[in-house]
């Protein structure tokens, strides 16, 4: 096809893409991850790199944004307008690729071109992550400049004896070390990629054995081969000098990275959740999440059918095209699977970088099967090409229209926050991104808490004196305060005033006295009550009254006396005479780092321990009296509750901790 209808060609679907990637590109918010990019790379340039937020992320993509919001400005708009380049820098390469394979299987025509490139633009993962402030259209970009280089080398330079041959040989090779450590310092999960592709690499040195017949032929075969390693060898040492000078960093921080609350994917889970996102998307409407089975047969057809047309093929380097997209697809993230099972922190975005051979698996396998002169195949063939295409529209429809898989409103929280507050007034949030991008927007002093069980009351008391209102933005995934600190200590020294939620958010807020007094407390009854064998609670503090409608207050303090195989929660109630239970509060135990009890290092005496705090509401119509309060340690996991040991109890698995006095 000449140049300038495949610039024709590519046009039309072009534009389609760039529409759908601008297409509301400011509407939703900029949320917590978008955040901590801009944060970043607001920095100054020298010190991107070493903050101390850049915990699990090389620096490339936030250097590049440094630049970018310089040029560009800083409205959602231009901040996400860069992702927007990156992602049709995808797609027009991703077409260029798809027109040079279907070459390869001897197809000429623009179809395999303008498939590609239609599955590309309306795929759904592209677009939603073209709209994100983040370096997921970015890696994905070298990563698919990567492996095209690669697939130039051990598929398309057959001869390379002559000059011609070399210069292409050295074009595409110093193409791949560049494409290979731009991906790596743009995310490290490349490292797989990269493992993959020395698979590839070894077998592109180890094939061609057959025999010779004379001394000349072998010593011939000896040089090409002796040429290959060089090359293979050669491309990994560029890649591992020109990333030297992030080396140290980087093995610093993946290897000190760990959350023990995380628990890693078992294999049903991780397959279903990253072939939903990798087909039609984690936005789609749970009604139509099962359409991403059907792109499951499809693709397993569509793979069939080109390796059956492939292997029909005289030339053994098409079968090798197929297997490499396969193992591009499926290697990485079998090896992201492996180190789930040590380091848990699975999210499919991470592996974005996987998704071109997907979709070259798709586009060329379904225009490269059946061979030309076949019509009666070409109905399966037109069948699968609606199903995929329909697919990832439903998929980048619900992208744009399913208001449950939207992101955070943090916009929306401001915008309230905005409405509501007053410069008497002072806003706490748990997290401190987006905030710092929308806060100048709020009239009362707003900061990020960083809440320390320790430290918490101290702080309210000396940055919250006179103030009117106290308001408490939390945020679903933060685990800045998982006890609940915050809410115990202002409803102890506050009244409540209300909550309101916001897609993402929760929004409290307190009306404060003017002699305000925050205490934790700290001087706790001394208590000696063991559940199991294991969990020993050996401090109690709690309110000795509370009137109806309103809340009581406890305190307690746990250790463990062994190694807990399990996470244990507990369940605080209280009881009147007759035995009736008004509605319990149970909590996770959780220590100082927020560890729940099966990561509780026995032997260290500052994690082996957890202050938790309980508020129990009162039902408005309570009846007046004496209340039993009743403590309960059970096994998250199974709900079996552990026996009391030595400590009053009522049924040998309630501790009774005292006698709470409702008040009319």
């Amino acid at each position: 096809m000449p140049r300038d209808s495949r610039f024709r060609a590519s046009i039309p679907v072009l534009l389609l893409a760039f529409a759908l990637r601008v297409h509301h590109l400011d509407f939703q918010s900029i949320w917590w991850d978008e955040g901590h990019s801009i944060e970043m790379a607001s920095a100054p340039l020298s010190q991107i790199a070493t903050l101390p937020g850049m915990d699990v992320h090389p620096p490339g993509y936030f250097l590049v944004l440094h630049g970018w919001m310089a040029t560009a400005g800083q409205s959602e708009f231009a901040l996400r307008y860069l992702s927007v380049i990156f992602s049709l820098l995808t797609v027009a390469l991703l077409m260029h690729v798809g027109w040079r394979m279907a070459r390869q299987m001897g197809r000429q025509s623009r179809a395999a071109l303008t498939l590609v490139g239609i599955l590309a633009a309306i795929y759904p993962l592209y677009v939603a992550y073209a709209q994100e402030v983040r370096m997921y259209a970015m890696v994905t970009l070298f990563a698919l400049l990567s492996g095209y280089a690669q697939w130039r080398i051990v598929c398309q330079q057959q001869d390379q004896a002559t000059s011609a041959g070399h210069r292409r040989l050295n074009v595409w090779w110093m193409g791949y070390v560049l494409a290979t450590t731009a991906a790596l310092y743009t995310h490290y999960f490349t490292v797989f990629l990269l493992a993959f592709q020395n698979l590839v690499w070894l077998g592109w040195v180890l094939k061609d054995r057959e025999t010779a017949t004379t001394l000349d032929v072998r010593q011939g075969r000896l040089n090409q081969r002796q040429q290959r390693i060089v090359v293979w060898i050669g491309s990994q040492l560029a890649v591992l000098i020109l990333f030297l000078p992030q080396l140290p960093l980087a093995l610093g921080q993946t290897t000190a990275y760990a959350n023990p609350n995380l628990r890693p994917p078992g294999l049903v889970e991780f397959i279903s959740r990253s072939w939903l996102a990798y087909s039609v998307g984690t936005n789609v409407f749970p009604g139509m999440a099962g359409l991403a089975g059907a792109v499951a047969a499809a693709t397993g057809l569509t793979v069939l059918a080109w390796l059956w047309t492939a292997l029909r093929a005289s030339d053994r380097c098409r079968p090798g095209t197929i297997a490499l997209l396969v193992g591009w697809f499926c290697v990485p993230l079998a090896l992201y699977f492996a180190v789930l099972q040590r380091r848990p922190s699975f999210e499919p975005r991470y592996m974005m970088l996987v998704t071109p051979a997907l979709l070259l698996l798709w586009g060329v396998g379904i225009e490269c099967w059946p061979p030309e002169r076949n019509k009666l195949l070409r109905l399966p063939q037109a069948v699968l090409v609606a199903v995929v295409v329909a697919a990832l529209g439903v998929g980048t429809t619900s992208y744009f229209t399913n208001t449950a898989a939207f992101k955070d409103d943090s916009a929306g929280v401001v915008a309230w926050l905005a409405a509501e507050t007053t410069p008497d007034d002072l806003v706490y949030v748990d997290v401190p991104h987006p905030f710092h991008y929308y806060a100048e927007r709020i009239p009362a002093p707003t900061g990020y808490l960083f809440v320390d069980v320790h430290a918490a009351a101290q702080t309210l008391n000396a940055e919250a004196a006179g103030r009117r209102r106290i308001y408490w933005v939390s945020w679903w995934g933060s685990d800045t305060d998982p006890r609940g600190i915050m809410p115990y200590l202002l409803d102890k020294a506050g009244q409540r005033g209300g909550d309101t939620n916001f897609r993402g958010y929760r929004v409290g807020w307190w009306d404060m006295p003017s002699d305000a007094e925050f205490s934790l407390p700290d001087d706790l009854t001394p208590a000696d009550c063991v559940f199991g064998d294991t969990v020993h609670l050996d401090g109690v503090a709690f309110s000795d009254s509370a009137p109806a409608g309103g809340s009581a207050w406890v305190t307690l303090h746990f250790s463990l006396l062994a190694d807990a195989a399990a996470d244990y929660r507990a369940s605080l109630r209280l009881r009147d005479a007759q035995g009736n239970m008004l509605s319990p509060t149970d909590k996770d135990l959780l220590n100082d780092r927020h560890f729940r009890t099966s990561a509780w290092p026995l032997e260290d005496a500052r994690l082996n321990q957890a202050i938790n705090v309980y508020i129990l509401p009162i039902p408005a119509d309570a009846a007046p009296g004496d209340y039993r309060l009743e403590a309960v340690v059970y096994q998250a996991g199974t709900l079996e509750a552990l026996p009391v040991e030595d400590y009053p109890s009522v049924d040998g698995f309630s501790a009774t901790l005292g006698t709470v006095t409702i008040l009319p």
